[in-house]
């Protein structure tokens, strides 16, 4: 802390950052579950969403999950982390958004899609994935990929 700064003026200077939690889910075909969202412009994406005011990023992901296809897993561990800098759609505000492990659940798992928000979900190899998601979201799937076989959590920046 400054010690020119009276810690309010202070704190009101710190960058402002949002937090998203986020659940990469498979079945065990090995596919994975990607939601087409009604809302911004990158449609598809893995089910998640913001964390409410305090909310652990785990809990929102599994939270987000359940609410946008009725499927109940626990956040097992991080994948990826993906940091976005300050934007004016963010409200000047940085984006740190945590991928984490939903585990496996069985192939043929019947997804019920939020109304309003979600347009449609599939199940899809990692190949088609990347064909589906922006760039951003496809490295975040390298990443999480990565650390399911052993790698370290990686922090992308974009």
């Amino acid at each position: 802390m400054s010690e020119m700064l009276p810690k309010a003026q202070w704190l009101a200077s710190l960058p402002q950052v949002v937090a998203v939690g986020s659940m990469l889910v498979t079945d065990d075909a090995g596919l994975v579950l990607l939601v087409r969202a009604n809302y911004g412009t990158c449609s598809w994406q893995f089910p998640g969403g913001w964390l409410d005011l305090g909310e652990y990023p785990t809990v929102c992901a599994e939270r987000e999950l359940t609410e946008e296809t009725g499927l109940s897993c626990q956040a097992a561990g991080l994948l990826a982390v993906a940091w976005s800098i300050p934007k004016e759609s963010t409200g000047g505000r940085a984006v740190v958004q945590f991928l984490f492990d939903g585990g496996r659940v069985p192939s043929g798992s019947s997804v019920r899609l939020q109304d309003g928000e979600l347009s449609e979900a599939r199940w899809v190899r990692p190949a088609e994935a990347f064909t589906l998601l922006d760039t951003n979201r496809g490295a975040w799937l390298t990443a999480a990929l990565g650390t399911q076989q052993g790698e370290p959590v990686q922090v992308l920046a974009h």
